[in-house]
């Protein structure tokens, strides 16, 4: 018989705890066992995770946002215990690379009927606290959006709450000196914003042409330079259909791959981890193959 615990943590503006009732009953008529927590913090996502892989639960299910997939997610990474996410956040970056779907009914289903997908994680240091994050880890701009974009908007508009956030910070896009390591070969540049990638689909919800493999054990270092809402968009242009490793023809990205990466910056700047803003540079990065098994689409 198949176990599992289901556990997510309270947020305004939507009933989890129903959510959560739900799903234990969609895999109970299916015949598991199944426990759950409905929680009010972080820690203890954290904490109840942990409690099932020492009971030797087979599935965890975390029942949230981005936020809560993390918590959670980290807990499992390195462990035997398969990761089930039903996505009722914002961005639901993890469930949105791997297909799942943001109906609770669904992503049960595919908890019930799904494979099982083993997957590298990223573990990166900020502030001397250590992270693991599953899609990407972001320096710049993309977290000064997501640090300005207030929760009130999230759970009103979506989505489009950080394309409003990204339009109202495009005019203080800039290129600050960086330092970045990648396999200890240090480089001096000038970028606006670095990101070292899992996956492909990141915070706008767009995927750049050339593949981000989360399971080939290496990250996608992806540099932009631009300095103003005139540059930015044809960075950005250019970081999405880039073919190659390398400068991209218009000299406004850089890409690479790696296992280890080291970034610093002139001023200290933000730092986000799957969407959640953690402290500020320097940042050090690694990679952790195969180290995190989630039930994916059968498909």
């Amino acid at each position: 018989m198949t176990t599992a615990y289901v556990v997510g943590r309270r947020r305004k503006g939507g009933d989890i705890g129903a959510v959560v009732r739900q799903v234990r009953a969609n895999l109970e008529n299916a015949g598991w066992k199944v426990d759950g927590a409905v929680v009010d913090r972080k820690s203890e996502l954290r904490k109840y995770a942990r409690r099932a892989v020492k009971h030797g639960y087979d599935v965890v299910v975390a029942v949230g946002g981005d936020g809560a997939v993390n918590q959670v997610a980290t807990v499992l990474t390195e462990t035997p215990v398969a990761l089930g996410i039903i996505p009722t956040g914002t961005g639901n970056l993890l469930a949105g690379n791997l297909g799942i779907s943001r109906r609770s009914d669904r992503a049960a289903a595919t908890i019930l009927s799904g494979t099982r997908r083993r997957i590298d994680v990223g573990q990166a240091t900020v502030d001397g606290k250590s992270y693991c994050f599953t899609v990407a880890c972001g320096v710049g701009f993309d977290a000064d959006v997501m640090d300005s974009t207030k929760r009130r908007s999230k759970r009103r508009w979506g989505k489009l709450a950080y394309f409003v956030g990204a339009i109202a910070a495009s005019g203080r896009i800039r290129n600050v000196a960086h330092e970045i390591v990648i396999d200890g070969v240090a480089t001096q540049t000038k970028a606006a914003q670095v990101m070292v990638a899992n996956f492909g689909r990141m915070m706008a919800g767009l995927s750049p042409r050339r593949p981000v493999l989360p399971d080939d054990g290496l990250l996608e270092v992806i540099v932009v330079r631009a300095s103003g809402p005139v540059t930015a968009l044809p960075a950005a242009w250019e970081a999405l259909r880039q073919k190659d490793l390398g400068d991209s023809s218009g000299g406004h990205v850089f890409r690479a791959q790696a296992r280890t990466v080291r970034i610093d910056t002139a001023h200290p700047i933000l730092v986000e981890i799957d969407g959640d803003v953690v402290g500020r540079t320097p940042v050090e990065i690694s990679i952790l193959p195969a180290a995190l098994t989630v039930i994916v689409p059968a498909t």
